[in-house]
């Protein structure tokens, strides 16, 4: 089951959000367990006061079989050896569970740890929970008891031994409907173990079965389900290699980017990092996000999505540096930017100085150096590779200290060439679209006609 968090923390319900600190908001749609490493990042970046981010993180121990964590936290809150006795009961009780739990799988476990007779029985097609049960004497209940044991490891904190028995139930399972909810669980326990590329590949698989049931499950649903991976997959897509890259390709995915305007606008502060991150493969998306941003300020703005307005919108560039300056202090308390901050400011002066140079045919680069907040000789070099790597027409000019631009103009096949670029994107991603509702509305009509 995916255990999402609807409301803060009852601990932190009374604390005020830091600045440009989004928890609160990301908490909503993350199981409880993906929320931790979100309050251990806060409490060493020290962003609240440290008892209160430790009653934050007993809430969410409280439910969860990490009773000896819970305790241990308690202590170290209360100054004290002792424990209340709900908590020694609740000891008990895990302990009493997990053995029963224990008994149930034995059989089944020890057939699945053996992985050369699971790779023997899948050459031969055999390994099926019927095969299985008439050679080992399976319990009838076999599967579910090991399905059970999955989460009772997950709620323990061994995550590594949950996302191995849910492989193996999701190998077994017919139920489409137990499968998919033990994929969100596999995804959530490899990104807690920080296994990427198996995060990746779940996720992958993921994305791809909640499309497969959307002509079966409600529009709410699919809503909450699309807005509950696009937070998952940050975990993910800022990790892995080029995962940059796969989210703002997600992201902009029609039906993935209506659900993050419609239910969680605070994403966009991922997407333009991501944006501007990978941007020379994909300068035409800019100036959609900035639209968007623009659109949406009313909503949600922060120093990120303020930064490309600013730039791309509104060309006020004393603006665009004042914001990227705040950039730095957001992405630095941001669990999922942090390590991406320097990359991102780099290249957002990248963006910061092309835009300038769409304006000027000569720039001093005493005023950038000033402006960039770097030396000259720094700025010298870094400008030489800027205008090679973008392909400008520029030459420095190293008498007067400028960079002097030729004035080039677009023929009038290059601009219908960049006009149309994205035509047949976007004809397809219509086309598929108009497919798509055609068959919904054919099954719903199939499907009344018996009934007239």
């Amino acid at each position: 089951e995916r255990q999402v968090l609807r409301r803060r923390s009852p601990a932190m319900a009374e604390v005020e959000a830091a600045p440009q600190d989004l928890t609160f908001a990301l908490g909503g749609f993350l199981d409880r367990h993906l929320v931790f490493p979100l309050l251990e990042f806060l409490q060493e970046k020290e962003v609240y006061p440290s008892d209160q981010l430790m009653k934050a993180k007993l809430d969410l121990l409280y439910p969860t079989n990490m009773v000896d964590f819970a305790m241990d936290i308690w202590k170290g809150l209360h100054n004290t050896d002792e424990v209340p006795e709900a908590m020694a009961q609740r000891r008990q009780e895990v302990l009493e569970r997990m053995q029963k739990l224990e008994g149930a799988t034995a059989v089944l476990r020890e057939v699945l740890d053996d992985a050369a007779l699971v790779e023997h029985l899948r050459a031969e097609k055999n390994l099926t929970m019927a095969y299985l049960t008439e050679k080992h004497s399976l319990a009838p209940d076999a599967l579910g008891a090991l399905y059970d044991w999955a989460r009772f490891q997950f709620e323990c904190g061994n995550y590594g031994g949950a996302a191995e028995c849910l492989q193996h139930f999701r190998l077994l399972s017919t139920n489409a409907e137990s499968s998919f909810n033990a994929l969100w669980g596999k995804l959530a326990a490899e990104i807690l173990v920080q296994n990427w590329d198996a995060a990746m590949e779940d996720f992958t698989r993921l994305r791809e079965a909640v499309e497969a049931r959307a002509a079966s499950t409600p529009p709410l649903m699919q809503l909450q389900q699309r807005s509950w991976l696009m937070h998952w997959a940050l975990y993910v897509l800022f990790n892995y290699e080029n995962g940059r890259a796969t989210l703002v390709d997600f992201f902009f995915n029609e039906r993935y980017f209506n659900a993050l305007v419609t239910n969680c606008q605070h994403l966009l502060r991922y997407l333009v990092a991501a944006l501007v991150l990978t941007a020379k493969r994909r300068r035409p998306l800019l100036h959609e996000l900035t639209r968007v941003c623009a659109q949406e300020a009313a909503n949600y703005s922060d120093p990120l999505t303020r930064f490309l307005v600013a730039l791309n919108a509104d060309s006020d560039f004393d603006a665009a540096l004042l914001e990227l300056g705040k950039c730095e202090a957001a992405m630095a308390q941001d669990f999922f930017l942090q390590q991406h901050a320097s990359a991102f400011i780099l290249a957002a002066k990248g963006l910061v100085f092309e835009s300038y140079c769409k304006i000027h045919r000569r720039i001093d680069v005493g005023a950038v150096a000033a402006k960039l907040g770097m030396g000259l000789d720094d700025a010298e070099r870094w400008i030489v590779h800027l205008v090679r790597d973008a392909n400008l027409d520029a030459r420095i000019d190293s008498t007067e200290n400028h960079v002097v631009l030729s004035s080039t103009s677009t023929s009038v096949y290059q601009k219908v060439i960049e006009k149309t670029k994205g035509v047949q994107f976007r004809s397809a991603v219509l086309a598929n679209t108009l497919e798509q509702r055609a068959n919904e509305v054919a099954a719903k009509a199939a499907a009344a006609i018996p009934a007239a």
